[in-house]
């Protein structure tokens, strides 16, 4: 699996998630290799999206997707993103509480 990290400085949190819900989402649900996607609103004007692919090669589409409708949504956003990304390590979750490494 493969991770990437988003973060924004953005007034706008609650505003950004409902149209994240509404159109980003759909688009993230449907590219290739889709896992998971989390908006995090950390206060003080940052908020961080956490998205999951199996690989890098559709973590890096997913970049194209994001990038695309931040470019179409300037006005909530008021600084590029810092992003960090990389290959999932170890994960787990409460359904499968087993440990699985990379």
């Amino acid at each position: 699996m493969y991770a990437i990290i988003r973060r924004y400085q953005t007034e706008h949190a609650r505003a950004i998630a409902r149209k994240l819900q509404n159109e980003l989402v759909p688009l993230l649900h449907s590219a290739p290799g889709f896992v998971a996607y989390y908006v995090v609103d950390e206060g003080n004007g940052v908020q961080s999206s956490i998205s999951i692919f199996e690989d890098q090669e559709s973590a890096e589409y997913s970049n194209k997707l994001a990038a695309h409708w931040v470019r179409e949504h300037p006005m909530f956003i008021e600084e590029p993103p810092d992003i960090a990304s990389g290959d999932v390590l170890l994960h787990t979750t409460a359904e499968d509480p087993q440990l699985a490494y990379g």
